[in-house]
């Protein structure tokens, strides 16, 4: 039975127009036509699925994010795919594996009320998981090899634009504070036409921003106060040259204003090795053996030995340290169930 107010074919076509524009300009053009072309099939077989599925009861907006989800999963993974030039001839079979991992998974959790920050978490691990497991099969069938499977691990398109994302909003404040920002240029007075302007909040970041400049080297503090307009990159120079300036400000105010640009930098995407083998070692350690037997118990050998060696404190491993975090994150998932 159709569902109400939800037309497959319209959103699947819709999902797709938006693909074109929203395609990084290193992709090549049939590549753009390529994942074009999967986004809308997927999305089409996924809501085509849902419409007829009898089992189930779904209104549209439920429809509508779960088949989103795959739209723009595939969107991601195909990104990802095609930059780390894995033969187009095993794209499909990889970008299938993800979108009936997306389906299964957002449709149980929709059915069970999930909260949908909660779905998107669950959603972006499973994805992770079914794209690093249909990379180890290619690897295992000796299609790919170590070296190339890192290389598709390392590309991860949704995080390259949330990091864009957030550097653009922090160009837009910049930009705003910049239209307000007083002239101090060598220490001249504030022209009042711009202090009227400028509120208290943006002086304080610029004057915590300051602080974090006085205890960068030179080259660095010039290479980012060149980032701002001359009106902002003089208030910055005048803060960093006073005199006990973080006395002059309240503590508080300025702790505030640290932990928000420590929020705006982008993570760091780096593995730890050594956190990776302890927290191992930790999941090991403080859970039931027989928990963990029957979680890996269909894996491969390889990662059978990692965590069999792990209780013993042996780092001795061809698992690679990403692949070792997605097995400890795969291990807390199934043990907190």
């Amino acid at each position: 039975m159709p569902i109400e107010g939800f037309d497959y074919k319209e959103f699947a076509k819709n999902i797709s127009a938006e693909v074109g524009p929203a395609l990084p300009p290193d992709i090549a053009d049939p590549d753009r036509q390529y994942i074009i072309n999967i986004v809308h099939n997927f999305c089409y077989m996924a809501g085509e699925a849902l419409a007829n599925d009898t089992t189930i009861t779904l209104n549209a907006h439920q429809a509508s994010i779960i088949t989103q989800f795959i739209g723009e999963w595939s969107f991601h993974k195909a990104i990802d795919i095609i930059r780390s030039n894995i033969d187009p001839q095993f794209r499909d079979g990889i970008l299938q594996k993800i979108a009936f991992t997306i389906f299964e998974i957002a449709k149980t959790a929709t059915i069970k009320n999930m909260p949908q920050p909660d779905m998107i978490a669950v959603v972006e691990f499973q994805v992770k998981k079914a794209y690093t497991e249909a990379l180890e099969e290619l690897k295992n069938r000796g299609i790919l090899n170590d070296a190339q499977v890192a290389e598709a691990l390392s590309h991860s398109n949704i995080d390259e634009m949330a990091q864009q994302a957030a550097e653009q909003e922090a160009q837009q404040q910049a930009a705003q504070q910049q239209q307000a920002a007083a002239s101090a240029q060598n220490g001249t007075p504030v022209d009042n036409s711009y202090a009227n302007q400028l509120s208290d909040t943006k002086i304080l970041k610029l004057a915590t921003f300051a602080i974090v400049l006085r205890h960068l080297p030179p080259d660095k503090q010039q290479g980012l106060i060149e980032r701002f307009d001359e009106n902002d990159a003089a208030i910055l120079r005048d803060y960093a040259a006073m005199d006990d300036l973080e006395n002059k400000l309240d503590p508080n105010i300025v702790a505030k204003g640290l932990k928000e640009i420590k929020n705006s930098l982008p993570k760091s995407k780096k593995i730890n090795p050594a956190r990776i083998n302890k927290k191992i070692y930790n999941i090991v350690k403080n859970s039931d053996i027989s928990k963990i037997s029957n979680i890996i118990g269909r894996e491969r050998k390889a990662i059978k030995d990692y965590v069999a060696n792990a209780s013993s404190g042996n780092r001795n491993s061809t698992i690679t340290p990403r692949i070792a975090d997605i097995i400890c994150n795969h291990l807390e998932e199934k043990l907190t169930r």
